[in-house]
C-alpha cells in the first residue's frame, strides 16, 4: 500500500481496503461522495452499496480503539438512551469509522421551514437530550475516560478566549485590538467567574448543524469532545450557536429546560450566567470560523460570522462590566 510522507497511507486507498473488508457484497460496485467536513480535521464520506447507505468518518492520524474517546463517549450516551448513529466497524490502523447513514436533514435545516408548534417540539426534544445527559450521564462515565477528566476551567475558557483574538481579530480582520491590557483583563475575568460555576456533564458543541432528524428523532453527532462546564453551556450553544430566535422564544425554552431540570431555579442567577456563557461560546466559535477560513481557505464559514456577532452583542448588551469587549463586537457589527 501506497503511505504519504507522514507514513500513513492516503485516503482513498484507506476507504477502499476499508469498504472491500467491511462490505465485502459490495462487489466493488460503491459509490463514495465527501460531505462539507466540519470545523475538525476529520473528512466525511457517504458510501453507496446498492440501495444501502452509510457514512465513514476518516481520521487523520491512526487512533487506538481502546483509548478512542469518540468511542468512550458514544457507548456512554447508548447506555443512556440518547440516540447516536450506530457504529457498524472501525479501524484503527486506518484510522476509519463505519456508521449508520442519519440522512442530510439537520435540525438547522428542518427549523428554517418549521411552523412555531413544530419548532417548539423539536427544540423541547433537544432540551430533553440535555436535561438527559446532565442527569444521567455522571453515573454512567467511566472514572479513566477522557470525558471525566476534562472540563471547561479557567485556562480552557481564557485560552478559547485569546483564540479568538489570534484568529478572528488578528488573523481574518488584520488587526490588533488598541488595548490589548484592557481585552486580557476583560477576558480573565468572563473566563474565572464561568469557571467558578458548578459544573455539568456537556456535549460541548450542542448546536443544531450537529443535531439530525431521522423519522422524526433527534441524533447526535459530533459528541467526541464532552467534558464538564456550566449547566447552560449546551443550552447556550442550542439557542444561539447556528439559529436565531426571537429573545421571547429562547426565554420560553430557558423557562422550559429549567423546569425539566432536577435542579430548579439555580442559587446563581442563571440569566447572568446564560448571558455570561454566551458571550465565550460565541466569541469562541467566531475565533474557529475566522481560523477556518484563514488557516483551511474555507470560506464558507463567512456567513456565520455576522449572525454570532449579532447574537453575542446581545448578550454583551445584557451584561454591561465588558466595555471594551462590546465595543469591539460593535465595531466588527457597523464595519
Amino acid at each position: 500500500m501506497t503511505r504519504s510522507k507522514s507514513g500513513f497511507p492516503p485516503i482513498q486507498q484507506r476507504l477502499i481496503e476499508f469498504v472491500r473488508r467491511e462490505l465485502p457484497s459490495s462487489e466493488n460496485h460503491y459509490n463514495f461522495s465527501k460531505l462539507i467536513g466540519d470545523a475538525s480535521t476529520r473528512q466525511y464520506f457517504r458510501c453507496s452499496v446498492s440501495e444501502q447507505s452509510y457514512m465513514i468518518a476518516v481520521y487523520p492520524e491512526p487512533f487506538n480503539p481502546g483509548k478512542f474517546n469518540y468511542l468512550e463517549v458514544y457507548e456512554l450516551l447508548r447506555h443512556i438512551g440518547l440516540p447516536v448513529p450506530e457504529i457498524l466497524a472501525m479501524d484503527g490502523d486506518l484510522g476509519t469509522v463505519l456508521q449508520e447513514d442519519l440522512g442530510n436533514e439537520s435540525l438547522q435545516k428542518r427549523l428554517l421551514n418549521s411552523e412555531k408548534n413544530e419548532r417548539e417540539n423539536l427544540l423541547h426534544q433537544a432540551i430533553d437530550h440535555i436535561v438527559t445527559l446532565q442527569q444521567q450521564g455522571p453515573q454512567a462515565l467511566g472514572k479513566k475516560s477522557q470525558a471525566s477528566q476534562l472540563a471547561f476551567d479557567e485556562k480552557k475558557l481564557n485560552w478559547e478566549l485569546h483564540f479568538f483574538r489570534r484568529h478572528y481579530l488578528e488573523g481574518y480582520r488584520k488587526g490588533k485590538p488598541a488595548n490589548q491590557e484592557e481585552l486580557t483583563e476583560e477576558f480573565a475575568r468572563l473566563a474565572a467567574e464561568l469557571a467558578s460555576l458548578p459544573r455539568f456533564l456537556c456535549h460541548r458543541d450542542y448546536q443544531v448543524r450537529n443535531l439530525f432528524l431521522k423519522e422524526d428523532r433527534i441524533y447526535i453527532i459530533d459528541f467526541q469532545d464532552a467534558r464538564w462546564g456550566p449547566l447552560c453551556y449546551d443550552l447556550v450553544s442550542l439557542l444561539k450557536d447556528s439559529i436565531q430566535l426571537h429573545s421571547s422564544e429562547i426565554e420560553e425554552y430557558k423557562s422550559y429546560f429549567l423546569s425539566k431540570s432536577r435542579h430548579g431555579k439555580p442559587a446563581y442567577d442563571f440569566d447572568r450566567q446564560f448571558h455570561l456563557m454566551c458571550i465565550q461560546r460565541l466569541l469562541k466559535a467566531i475565533g474557529t470560523y475566522g481560523y477556518q477560513i484563514t488557516q483551511r481557505d474555507l470560506l464558507i464559514y463567512e456567513q456565520h460570522l455576522k449572525g454570532s456577532l449579532h447574537r453575542c452583542f446581545t448578550s454583551l448588551q445584557a451584561i454591561t462590566e465588558f466595555p471594551y469587549i462590546r465595543s469591539l463586537v460593535e465595531n466588527e457589527l457597523n464595519s
